[in-house]
């Protein structure tokens, strides 16, 4: 018998993938997302005679799993940086820290040419015709 509403399911029985989607999502995912989901470990499947079967307890598990924690930013100036890391000091804007860079650049560079050193070559103006 087929069982029409989640709540028709008991914690541990075995459904497919293709009634789990329908009962526990309301169709709004397919069974290649659920296959997707267990490939990524998230979700433990029953594989009965090469047919795929879910638990309501999986699909409960997996929706835990799943959850996305809003505690903080994925990315951002809040959290610490690995050694090495490029993020520039708080308060100070990309093209200060750049500005500053190249100062630094600028002060342990040795000047490569002088302006009393003559050009080698002599300029030699173009022919009037």
């Amino acid at each position: 018998m087929r069982p029409e509403r989640a709540s028709d399911v008991e914690d541990d029985e075995p459904v497919t993938l293709a009634e789990a989607c329908r009962l526990f999502f309301g169709g709004r995912l397919s069974p290649s997302a659920l296959r997707t989901e267990a490939a990524k470990g998230n979700l433990d499947i029953i594989q009965i005679a090469r047919k795929d079967f879910v638990t309501r307890r999986a699909i409960e598990e997996m929706k835990e799993r799943c959850r996305v924690s809003r505690a903080r930013p994925a990315s951002g100036s809040d959290r610490t940086p690995p050694p090495g890391s490029s993020r520039t000091e708080r308060g100070v804007s990309a093209q200060d820290a750049v500005r500053m860079m190249l100062k630094q650049r600028k002060e342990r560079s040795e000047t490569t040419s002088t302006a009393d050193k003559k050009p080698r070559t002599a300029v030699v103006p173009p022919k009037s015709r």
